[in-house]
């Protein structure tokens, strides 16, 4: 019986892709560096920030260039009064019912904790959580994997009660190594699904399928 949830965040609770490549666009166009629109899609979404700007503008070399263009979108993105982020249908009433449920539920996501924060409180969600952990949570980059570790440590969670619920294959295989069960969302980032398949314990499509599968 499943009694501890650790959710990703973005492209699995909240969509936010049009907020982020808003910001990423004029992110760029702050460091006056000339990019193709046309690789400013949800499909880059997901890895860490620098791998994204790799995937939008892969002959940008410079880390000077690149770090200024992450200041800048960290600079616009936590900043932002105006966030266009929405819940991906159903997952509110989820995670409130889990909340009333009993169940410990936990958030694991790359995003930093300024705008994870951000968004969680926007969204009025925050008390649904026991602990949110983000990139930065301890002051220097954690990966999922850890995020998780620590997760089963600090609230002495038995592995075989926990689950965790992402869009990504390294969700699923970082839930592997830490013997969680691994089920991936295909609502989520990206239209290639396939290595999320085959990385997860099982795949949904919508969240009344998530609330089935682990009764």
């Amino acid at each position: 019986m499943i009694k501890n949830y650790i959710f990703d965040l973005d492209g699995t609770i909240v969509n936010s892709s049009a907020e982020v490549l808003i910001c990423f666009k004029k992110a760029f166009e702050r460091a006056n560096y000339q990019i193709d629109e046309s690789r400013l899609t949800h499909n880059v979404i997901g890895p860490p920030l620098k791998q994204i700007l790799q995937l939008i503008s892969p002959d940008l070399k410079d880390e000077e260039k690149l770090n200024e263009i992450i200041g800048h979108f960290r600079d616009i993105y936590d900043n932002n009064e105006n966030d266009v982020s929405i819940m991906y249908s159903g997952m509110y009433s989820y995670l409130e019912y889990l909340k009333k449920s009993e169940c410990k539920v936990f958030m694991a996501t790359f995003k930093p904790m300024i705008p994870t924060m951000r968004i969680v409180r926007m969204l009025d969600i925050e008390r649904f959580f026991d602990d949110i952990y983000t990139i930065d949570k301890f002051g220097t980059r954690i990966t999922k994997e850890e995020m998780i570790k620590d997760i089963l440590d600090i609230w002495e969670l038995n592995p075989q009660e926990t689950v965790m619920i992402g869009d990504a294959p390294t969700d699923m295989t970082a839930a592997k190594a830490n013997n969680v069960k691994a089920v991936g969302v295909l609502w989520g980032y990206g239209t290639d699904k396939k290595p999320l398949e085959y990385e997860a314990d099982t795949v949904v499509k919508n969240v009344e399928e998530l609330k089935q599968c682990l009764k």
